[in-house]
C-alpha cells in the first residue's frame, strides 16, 4: 500500500485550499503520526464529506473505480473489505457481528461479479446497512 508522509500530504492539502482543521480531524481520527496510508487517509477524507458511511464508501468506489464515468463504479471485492472494516473500525459504533453480515451478504455478490463489488450491491434492500442500523 502507498504511504505518503504527514508533511507532504500538508503540503497537498494546502494547495488544494482545503481547510487545514479538516485535515487535523482525519489526521487524528487515523491516528496517522509520520507515515499516512493513502488508502486509509482518502477512505477518512470520504467520510468527512459524506453525510454517512454508505454514502462514504459509494464515493470511495467512484474515486477508485476502473469504471467508466457514471458506470457501476466496482472496486476490488478485497480492497472493498478493507476499506470497509477500516471504516466500521474507525466508527467504533459498528459491531464485528455486523461487519461479518456485511461481508457475508457480499460474498456471492462478488463470487458472481467476478470479484468486483460496486455501491448497487451494498445498498440492495436485501444487504445489511454498512452503518449497522
Amino acid at each position: 500500500a502507498e504511504v505518503s508522509t504527514q508533511s507532504t500530504g500538508k503540503e497537498k492539502w494546502g494547495q488544494l485550499s482545503l481547510p487545514a482543521e479538516r485535515l487535523d480531524e482525519i489526521l487524528t481520527l487515523g491516528n496517522f503520526v509520520a507515515n499516512v496510508p493513502w488508502l486509509k487517509f482518502l477512505a477518512l477524507s470520504c467520510t468527512s464529506l459524506e453525510s454517512n458511511l454508505t454514502e462514504a464508501v459509494s464515493l470511495l468506489c467512484k474515486i477508485l473505480t476502473k469504471d467508466a464515468e457514471g458506470g457501476a463504479a466496482r472496486i476490488e471485492y478485497g480492497l472493498f473489505k478493507q476499506l470497509y472494516t477500516y471504516l466500521a473500525e474507525v466508527d467504533g459504533n459498528i459491531t464485528e457481528e455486523h461487519i461479518e453480515s456485511v461481508i457475508a451478504y457480499l460474498d456471492s455478490d462478488a463470487a458472481k461479479g467476478e470479484g468486483m463489488i460496486g455501491p448497487a450491491n451494498f445498498t440492495h434492500s436485501f444487504c445489511p446497512k454498512l452503518s449497522g442500523q
